[in-house]
């Protein structure tokens, strides 16, 4: 098949949100979403004769609790609008199960073959609002996820999904969670810190606390250190993108890694921007994509 007919279908599975894993040849991304949608299907027949079936060996979802599509759209409008993508392939789910008290929605999938399902509370059900979550915003969020889980590269996968929403604090600080253990060491010397409040009010040891209250803010400085400069990375790539007269500086940073991302931010000129898509469209499937999808000639700058 012609190479510029294999990339105009890959930049089609792109607008529906499935990317190529980190140098994936056309044909290899045409394969492996041929896989996916064989994993998808036999999803489907399982849920279709079994009514219920177990993702990952850790979550049980049943048809009468799939999220209707319009819903599903709701999301895939935000999406489409900010990163130029809008997939209504990836199932989603109500759980009407035991969740956490403020645990609002998730996204479990296997970036290999770019399955992936969405799960959220069952209060949604009913109310496009909860406690402090929007439906459509979690969603969205999600959906992100989904696409840019090929990528493997988590340093801005919060700030990008968290884009989806209208909060100012978790659009800022969204990424500052990025990895399991990051909320647990948050907290963690919270408690050490209260524990040795009280053992000092109450015990017969006599210790100074400011050791304590030095490393209750150790991990959320670094958090806050970490996420500033993973942002400002973002910000400058953008601003760079913007001068340089790109139309679509989000979607572009979207599907670039932390270091694409630090490149293009050190750009001087539009022709050094105009060298490296050239350069990487030829190395990198996802590029060429880019490329495709989002740059031509009335956007001068090829």
């Amino acid at each position: 098949m012609n190479n510029e007919i294999l990339i105009a279908a890959a930049a089609e599975l792109d607008r529906s949100g499935f990317m190529p894993l980190p140098g994936e040849s056309a044909e290899a991304f045409l394969a492996r979403f041929k896989e996916s949608e064989q994993t998808f299907a036999e999803f489907e027949k399982s849920l279709a004769e079994e009514n219920s079936v177990t993702l990952f060996d850790d979550f049980r979802v049943s048809g009468s609790d799939r999220i209707p599509p319009e819903i599903i759209a709701e999301a895939a409008e935000r999406t489409k609008e900010l990163y130029g993508f809008e997939n209504r392939r990836v199932p989603g789910f109500f759980l009407s199960g035991k969740v956490g008290a403020l645990w609002g929605g998730c996204m479990i999938g296997d970036p290999d073959n770019g399955f992936a399902v969405m799960l959220l509370r069952s209060q949604f059900r009913n109310f496009p609002r909860w406690y402090v979550y929007e439906r459509a915003e979690l969603l969205a969020h999600e959906l992100c996820h989904a696409m840019r889980q090929s990528l493997t590269d988590i340093a801005l996968e919060e700030y990008f999904a968290y884009q989806t929403g209208n909060s100012f604090l978790r659009r800022n600080f969204g990424n500052c969670f990025i990895r399991a253990y990051d909320a647990v060491l948050f907290i963690l010397p919270t408690f050490i810190l209260l524990g040795a409040t009280v053992l000092r009010e109450f015990g017969t040891l006599h210790f100074p606390l400011w050791p304590f209250w030095g490393l209750a803010g150790v991990y959320p400085l670094f958090l806050l250190t970490r996420n500033f400069l993973s942002i400002r990375q973002v910000r400058r790539g953008e601003k760079k993108l913007r001068s340089f007269g790109v139309p679509h500086p989000s979607a572009v940073l979207f599907r670039s890694t932390l270091e694409e991302i630090k490149t293009i931010g050190g750009m001087k000129s539009k022709e050094e921007f105009k060298k490296f898509l050239e350069d990487m469209s030829v190395r990198e499937l996802r590029w060429a994509i880019i490329k495709l999808r989002f740059f031509n000639q009335k956007d001068d700058v090829l």
